[in-house]
Protein backbone atom coordinates (compact mmCIF):
# COMPACT_ATOMS: atom_id res chain seq x y z
CA UNK A 1 0.00 0.00 0.00
CA UNK A 2 2.80 2.43 0.94
CA UNK A 3 4.61 1.68 -2.31
CA UNK A 4 1.48 2.50 -4.34
CA UNK A 5 1.09 5.79 -2.48
CA UNK A 6 4.74 6.65 -3.16
CA UNK A 7 4.33 5.87 -6.85
CA UNK A 8 1.16 7.94 -7.01
CA UNK A 9 2.95 10.89 -5.49
CA UNK A 10 5.76 10.60 -8.02
CA UNK A 11 3.37 10.66 -10.98
CA UNK A 12 1.21 13.45 -9.57
CA UNK A 13 4.10 15.70 -8.66
CA UNK A 14 6.21 15.29 -11.78
CA UNK A 15 4.47 18.15 -13.54
CA UNK A 16 5.01 20.43 -10.57
CA UNK A 17 8.78 20.13 -10.91
CA UNK A 18 8.62 22.34 -13.98
CA UNK A 19 5.54 24.41 -13.15
CA UNK A 20 5.75 28.17 -13.36
CA UNK A 21 5.55 30.09 -10.07
CA UNK A 22 2.17 31.36 -8.97
CA UNK A 23 1.35 34.98 -9.73
CA UNK A 24 -1.18 35.61 -6.97
CA UNK A 25 -0.09 38.01 -4.21
CA UNK A 26 -1.83 37.14 -0.93
CA UNK A 27 1.10 38.93 0.74
CA UNK A 28 -0.85 42.19 0.24
CA UNK A 29 -1.98 41.56 3.81
CA UNK A 30 1.27 43.33 4.73
CA UNK A 31 -0.23 46.60 3.48
CA UNK A 32 -3.53 46.20 5.29
CA UNK A 33 -5.64 44.44 2.65
CA UNK A 34 -7.46 41.70 4.61
CA UNK A 35 -9.54 40.61 1.59
CA UNK A 36 -8.96 40.54 -2.17
CA UNK A 37 -12.11 42.51 -2.99
CA UNK A 38 -10.35 45.89 -2.78
CA UNK A 39 -8.27 45.23 -5.90
CA UNK A 40 -9.91 42.36 -7.82
CA UNK A 41 -13.18 42.02 -9.68
CA UNK A 42 -13.73 38.74 -7.83
CA UNK A 43 -13.59 38.67 -4.00
CA UNK A 44 -11.77 35.34 -4.39
CA UNK A 45 -8.75 37.20 -5.74
CA UNK A 46 -6.62 36.37 -8.74
CA UNK A 47 -7.79 37.22 -12.21
CA UNK A 48 -8.60 40.70 -13.42
CA UNK A 49 -8.14 43.87 -11.37
CA UNK A 50 -10.67 46.62 -10.81
CA UNK A 51 -9.72 50.29 -11.35
CA UNK A 52 -8.31 50.65 -7.85
CA UNK A 53 -6.32 47.43 -8.21
CA UNK A 54 -4.85 48.58 -11.51
CA UNK A 55 -3.61 51.72 -9.79
CA UNK A 56 -1.97 49.73 -7.00
CA UNK A 57 -0.43 47.34 -9.53
CA UNK A 58 1.02 50.19 -11.60
CA UNK A 59 2.43 51.90 -8.50
CA UNK A 60 4.32 48.85 -7.24
CA UNK A 61 7.04 48.85 -9.87
CA UNK A 62 10.56 50.17 -10.33
CA UNK A 63 9.02 52.86 -12.54
CA UNK A 64 5.64 53.59 -10.91
CA UNK A 65 2.78 55.12 -12.89
CA UNK A 66 -0.17 57.14 -11.57
CA UNK A 67 -3.36 55.88 -13.19
CA UNK A 68 -5.78 58.10 -11.25
CA UNK A 69 -6.47 60.23 -14.33
CA UNK A 70 -7.67 57.15 -16.23
CA UNK A 71 -10.27 56.02 -13.68
CA UNK A 72 -13.82 56.51 -14.90
CA UNK A 73 -13.05 56.28 -18.59
CA UNK A 74 -15.34 54.31 -20.86
CA UNK A 75 -12.63 51.73 -21.65
CA UNK A 76 -13.13 50.02 -18.32
CA UNK A 77 -16.27 48.34 -19.71
CA UNK A 78 -13.94 45.81 -21.35
CA UNK A 79 -11.04 45.18 -18.96
CA UNK A 80 -8.45 42.66 -20.09
CA UNK A 81 -4.87 41.64 -19.68
CA UNK A 82 -2.53 39.61 -21.87
CA UNK A 83 0.67 37.96 -20.71
CA UNK A 84 3.57 36.50 -22.68
CA UNK A 85 6.25 34.53 -20.85
CA UNK A 86 9.60 33.16 -21.95
CA UNK A 87 11.07 30.65 -19.51
CA UNK A 88 14.34 28.81 -19.08
CA UNK A 89 14.26 25.77 -16.81
CA UNK A 90 17.33 23.76 -15.83
CA UNK A 91 17.53 20.54 -13.84
CA UNK A 92 21.26 19.89 -13.30
CA UNK A 93 23.23 18.24 -14.73
CA UNK A 94 20.89 18.08 -17.73
CA UNK A 95 20.69 20.76 -20.37
CA UNK A 96 18.14 23.55 -20.12
CA UNK A 97 14.62 23.43 -21.49
CA UNK A 98 13.02 26.52 -23.02
CA UNK A 99 9.35 27.38 -23.11
CA UNK A 100 7.01 30.09 -24.31
CA UNK A 101 3.46 30.60 -23.12
CA UNK A 102 0.74 33.20 -23.41
CA UNK A 103 -2.59 33.90 -21.78
CA UNK A 104 -5.44 36.34 -22.06
CA UNK A 105 -8.08 37.24 -19.51
CA UNK A 106 -11.00 39.46 -20.42
CA UNK A 107 -14.26 40.62 -18.88
CA UNK A 108 -17.30 42.06 -20.59
CA UNK A 109 -19.14 44.49 -18.32
CA UNK A 110 -22.82 43.65 -18.79
CA UNK A 111 -23.62 46.35 -16.23
CA UNK A 112 -21.89 48.07 -13.33
CA UNK A 113 -22.38 44.94 -11.22
CA UNK A 114 -22.27 42.12 -13.79
CA UNK A 115 -19.35 40.71 -15.77
CA UNK A 116 -18.75 37.83 -18.13
CA UNK A 117 -15.15 36.73 -17.47
CA UNK A 118 -13.12 34.63 -19.91
CA UNK A 119 -9.63 33.16 -19.76
CA UNK A 120 -7.58 31.45 -22.48
CA UNK A 121 -4.06 30.04 -22.20
CA UNK A 122 -1.68 28.75 -24.89
CA UNK A 123 1.21 26.56 -23.77
CA UNK A 124 4.43 26.61 -25.77
CA UNK A 125 5.93 23.88 -27.51
CA UNK A 126 8.79 23.33 -25.06
CA UNK A 127 12.22 22.97 -26.61
CA UNK A 128 13.61 20.05 -24.64
CA UNK A 129 17.12 18.75 -24.10
CA UNK A 130 16.79 16.60 -27.21
CA UNK A 131 16.01 19.72 -29.25
CA UNK A 132 12.54 18.40 -29.95
CA UNK A 133 9.38 20.31 -29.13
CA UNK A 134 6.20 19.25 -27.41
CA UNK A 135 2.66 19.85 -28.60
CA UNK A 136 1.00 23.25 -28.38
CA UNK A 137 -1.66 23.21 -25.68
CA UNK A 138 -4.62 25.56 -26.05
CA UNK A 139 -7.30 25.55 -23.40
CA UNK A 140 -10.07 27.68 -21.98
CA UNK A 141 -9.03 28.23 -18.37
CA UNK A 142 -12.06 30.19 -17.14
CA UNK A 143 -15.52 31.23 -18.23
CA UNK A 144 -18.02 32.52 -15.68
CA UNK A 145 -20.71 35.06 -14.88
CA UNK A 146 -19.92 37.34 -11.95
CA UNK A 147 -22.77 39.24 -10.29
CA UNK A 148 -22.46 41.59 -7.32
CA UNK A 149 -25.98 42.78 -6.44
CA UNK A 150 -24.69 45.00 -3.63
CA UNK A 151 -21.57 45.76 -1.69
CA UNK A 152 -20.32 42.70 0.14
CA UNK A 153 -22.28 40.11 -1.89
CA UNK A 154 -20.91 38.26 -4.92
CA UNK A 155 -22.28 35.34 -6.96
CA UNK A 156 -20.22 33.41 -9.53
CA UNK A 157 -21.49 30.73 -11.93
CA UNK A 158 -19.25 28.94 -14.44
CA UNK A 159 -15.71 27.56 -14.72
CA UNK A 160 -13.19 29.01 -12.25
CA UNK A 161 -10.75 28.08 -9.50
CA UNK A 162 -12.32 26.77 -6.32
CA UNK A 163 -12.01 29.07 -3.29
CA UNK A 164 -9.00 28.62 -1.01
CA UNK A 165 -7.45 30.38 1.94
CA UNK A 166 -4.31 31.45 0.04
CA UNK A 167 -5.49 31.18 -3.56
CA UNK A 168 -5.30 28.29 -5.98
CA UNK A 169 -1.65 28.64 -6.89
CA UNK A 170 -0.43 27.97 -3.39
CA UNK A 171 -2.33 24.70 -2.98
CA UNK A 172 -1.28 23.07 -6.25
CA UNK A 173 1.38 20.79 -4.77
CA UNK A 174 -0.91 19.02 -2.31
CA UNK A 175 -3.92 19.10 -4.64
CA UNK A 176 -2.12 17.00 -7.24
CA UNK A 177 -1.55 14.28 -4.63
CA UNK A 178 -4.87 14.30 -2.81
CA UNK A 179 -7.07 15.10 -5.83
CA UNK A 180 -5.27 13.69 -8.91
CA UNK A 181 -6.72 13.88 -12.43
CA UNK A 182 -9.62 16.08 -11.29
CA UNK A 183 -10.19 19.46 -12.95
CA UNK A 184 -8.75 22.50 -11.16
CA UNK A 185 -11.40 24.79 -12.67
CA UNK A 186 -14.68 22.84 -12.43
CA UNK A 187 -18.11 24.13 -13.30
CA UNK A 188 -19.46 25.70 -10.13
CA UNK A 189 -21.76 28.12 -8.36
CA UNK A 190 -20.35 30.04 -5.40
CA UNK A 191 -21.60 32.76 -3.12
CA UNK A 192 -19.36 35.20 -1.23
CA UNK A 193 -20.48 37.38 1.68
CA UNK A 194 -17.79 39.75 2.91
CA UNK A 195 -16.97 42.94 4.74
CA UNK A 196 -13.82 44.28 6.36
CA UNK A 197 -14.08 41.81 9.27
CA UNK A 198 -15.42 38.62 7.72
CA UNK A 199 -15.47 36.66 4.50
CA UNK A 200 -17.72 33.64 4.01
CA UNK A 201 -17.95 31.49 0.88
CA UNK A 202 -20.15 28.52 0.05
CA UNK A 203 -20.01 26.64 -3.23
CA UNK A 204 -21.05 23.55 -5.16
CA UNK A 205 -19.34 22.17 -8.27
CA UNK A 206 -19.41 19.49 -10.94
CA UNK A 207 -17.45 18.29 -14.01
CA UNK A 208 -16.21 20.73 -16.63
CA UNK A 209 -16.00 18.21 -19.49
CA UNK A 210 -12.20 18.18 -19.75
CA UNK A 211 -11.46 15.34 -17.34
CA UNK A 212 -9.11 12.68 -18.72
CA UNK A 213 -11.63 9.90 -17.98
CA UNK A 214 -15.30 9.88 -16.92
CA UNK A 215 -14.34 8.18 -13.64
CA UNK A 216 -12.62 11.42 -12.56
CA UNK A 217 -15.69 13.61 -13.03
CA UNK A 218 -16.07 14.95 -9.50
CA UNK A 219 -19.07 16.58 -7.86
CA UNK A 220 -19.16 18.18 -4.46
CA UNK A 221 -19.21 21.33 -2.40
CA UNK A 222 -17.48 23.21 0.33
CA UNK A 223 -17.25 26.30 2.48
CA UNK A 224 -14.66 28.78 3.67
CA UNK A 225 -14.73 31.37 6.44
CA UNK A 226 -12.09 33.95 7.33
CA UNK A 227 -11.85 36.57 10.07
CA UNK A 228 -9.80 39.76 10.21
CA UNK A 229 -8.42 39.47 13.75
CA UNK A 230 -5.64 42.07 14.03
CA UNK A 231 -5.36 45.58 12.55
CA UNK A 232 -6.16 44.46 8.99
CA UNK A 233 -2.92 42.46 8.95
CA UNK A 234 -3.96 39.06 10.25
CA UNK A 235 -6.66 36.84 8.76
CA UNK A 236 -7.37 33.36 10.11
CA UNK A 237 -9.84 30.98 8.59
CA UNK A 238 -11.22 27.47 8.14
CA UNK A 239 -11.98 25.47 4.99
CA UNK A 240 -13.90 22.28 4.24
CA UNK A 241 -14.67 20.34 1.07
CA UNK A 242 -16.44 17.13 0.01
CA UNK A 243 -16.28 15.57 -3.45
CA UNK A 244 -17.55 12.39 -5.06
CA UNK A 245 -16.35 10.60 -8.20
CA UNK A 246 -16.30 7.03 -9.49
CA UNK A 247 -12.53 6.85 -8.97
CA UNK A 248 -12.54 8.14 -5.39
CA UNK A 249 -14.44 10.17 -2.83
CA UNK A 250 -12.59 12.92 -0.98
CA UNK A 251 -13.20 14.96 2.14
CA UNK A 252 -10.94 17.59 3.70
CA UNK A 253 -10.83 20.16 6.47
CA UNK A 254 -8.17 22.76 7.04
CA UNK A 255 -7.07 26.10 8.44
CA UNK A 256 -5.12 29.03 7.06
CA UNK A 257 -3.38 32.22 8.17
CA UNK A 258 -2.32 35.33 6.29
CA UNK A 259 -0.15 37.53 8.50
CA UNK A 260 1.66 40.77 7.71
CA UNK A 261 4.03 41.39 10.60
CA UNK A 262 5.24 44.64 9.02
CA UNK A 263 4.76 46.28 5.63
CA UNK A 264 7.79 44.31 4.44
CA UNK A 265 7.60 40.91 6.10
CA UNK A 266 5.01 38.24 6.85
CA UNK A 267 3.94 34.62 6.68
CA UNK A 268 1.30 32.58 4.83
CA UNK A 269 0.13 29.23 6.20
CA UNK A 270 -2.42 26.70 4.97
CA UNK A 271 -2.71 23.15 6.35
CA UNK A 272 -5.37 20.50 5.96
CA UNK A 273 -6.23 16.86 6.52
CA UNK A 274 -7.68 14.93 3.58
CA UNK A 275 -9.23 11.48 3.55
CA UNK A 276 -9.94 9.51 0.37
CA UNK A 277 -11.89 6.33 -0.35
CA UNK A 278 -10.93 4.81 -3.69
CA UNK A 279 -12.88 2.45 -5.92
CA UNK A 280 -10.41 -0.28 -4.84
CA UNK A 281 -11.36 0.09 -1.20
CA UNK A 282 -8.18 1.93 -0.16
CA UNK A 283 -8.52 4.69 2.44
CA UNK A 284 -5.37 6.83 2.52
CA UNK A 285 -5.32 9.89 4.77
CA UNK A 286 -3.06 12.85 3.95
CA UNK A 287 -1.75 15.68 6.09
CA UNK A 288 -0.55 18.53 3.89
CA UNK A 289 0.69 22.03 4.42
CA UNK A 290 2.00 25.15 2.73
CA UNK A 291 4.27 27.49 4.69
CA UNK A 292 5.64 30.64 3.09
CA UNK A 293 7.79 33.44 4.46
CA UNK A 294 7.86 36.58 2.34
CA UNK A 295 10.05 39.67 2.44
CA UNK A 296 9.28 42.72 0.31
CA UNK A 297 12.04 45.29 0.90
CA UNK A 298 10.58 47.62 -1.75
CA UNK A 299 7.33 47.31 -3.69
CA UNK A 300 9.00 46.32 -6.95
CA UNK A 301 11.08 43.53 -5.39
CA UNK A 302 9.28 40.55 -3.84
CA UNK A 303 11.10 37.59 -2.32
CA UNK A 304 9.75 34.47 -0.68
CA UNK A 305 10.66 30.98 0.41
CA UNK A 306 7.93 28.34 0.54
CA UNK A 307 7.79 24.79 1.84
CA UNK A 308 5.08 22.33 0.81
CA UNK A 309 4.75 18.97 2.50
CA UNK A 310 2.37 16.03 2.00
CA UNK A 311 2.46 13.04 4.34
CA UNK A 312 0.24 9.97 4.46
CA UNK A 313 -0.52 8.37 7.79
CA UNK A 314 0.83 5.08 6.40
CA UNK A 315 4.26 6.36 5.50
CA UNK A 316 4.22 8.22 2.17
CA UNK A 317 6.01 11.56 2.13
CA UNK A 318 6.67 14.26 -0.47
CA UNK A 319 7.88 17.83 -0.13
CA UNK A 320 8.95 20.86 -2.13
CA UNK A 321 11.14 23.84 -1.18
CA UNK A 322 10.89 26.84 -3.48
CA UNK A 323 12.69 30.16 -2.92
CA UNK A 324 11.76 32.85 -5.44
CA UNK A 325 12.48 36.46 -6.40
CA UNK A 326 10.30 38.67 -8.55
CA UNK A 327 11.29 42.07 -9.95
CA UNK A 328 8.64 44.39 -11.41
CA UNK A 329 10.58 46.60 -13.82
CA UNK A 330 7.52 48.57 -14.87
CA UNK A 331 3.79 48.10 -15.30
CA UNK A 332 4.29 45.74 -18.22
CA UNK A 333 7.55 43.85 -17.67
CA UNK A 334 8.60 41.53 -14.86
CA UNK A 335 11.46 39.12 -14.25
CA UNK A 336 11.33 36.22 -11.80
CA UNK A 337 13.80 33.60 -10.64
CA UNK A 338 12.93 30.48 -8.70
CA UNK A 339 14.40 27.22 -7.51
CA UNK A 340 12.43 24.09 -6.66
CA UNK A 341 13.73 21.14 -4.69
CA UNK A 342 11.15 18.36 -4.98
CA UNK A 343 11.23 14.99 -3.24
CA UNK A 344 8.57 12.47 -4.25
CA UNK A 345 9.32 9.67 -1.79
CA UNK A 346 10.64 7.06 -4.23
CA UNK A 347 14.08 6.03 -5.46
CA UNK A 348 15.54 8.73 -7.73
CA UNK A 349 12.56 10.82 -6.75
CA UNK A 350 14.43 14.02 -5.98
CA UNK A 351 14.80 16.89 -8.43
CA UNK A 352 16.30 20.35 -8.13
CA UNK A 353 15.22 22.79 -10.81
CA UNK A 354 16.16 26.42 -11.49
CA UNK A 355 13.92 28.70 -13.51
CA UNK A 356 14.22 32.15 -15.03
CA UNK A 357 11.12 33.77 -16.47
CA UNK A 358 10.60 37.05 -18.32
CA UNK A 359 6.98 38.19 -18.62
CA UNK A 360 5.46 40.94 -20.72
CA UNK A 361 1.93 42.06 -19.86
CA UNK A 362 -0.42 44.42 -21.60
CA UNK A 363 -3.35 45.78 -19.61
CA UNK A 364 -6.50 47.78 -20.34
Amino acid sequence: MVHRIHAGMAVALFGLMIAAPATATPNMIRLGYPTCASCHLSPQGGGLLNDYGKGIDAAQTLRPVDLSSEVGTESRRFPYDMKFSLGVDRDPPAAAGYSFSSSIRAALAVSDRQYIVYGLSVGSPTLARTKTSGAVNVRMSRLYWLYQPKEGVSLTIGRDDLPGGLGSGNSGFSRNVTNPNVSTTPTQAKLFLFNKRWQVAAYGYGPDGNETLPRFEARGGGAMIGANVWKDRAVVGLTSRLSYADAFDRRSAGAYLRLGLTEHFGVLLEHDVTGRTTDKGERPTYVSGHTELFFVPVDWLQTAIAADDVTTLRGGHAYRYSPSVQVRLNRNVGVSFGARDVYTGVASGRSRTYSLQVSVKTVE
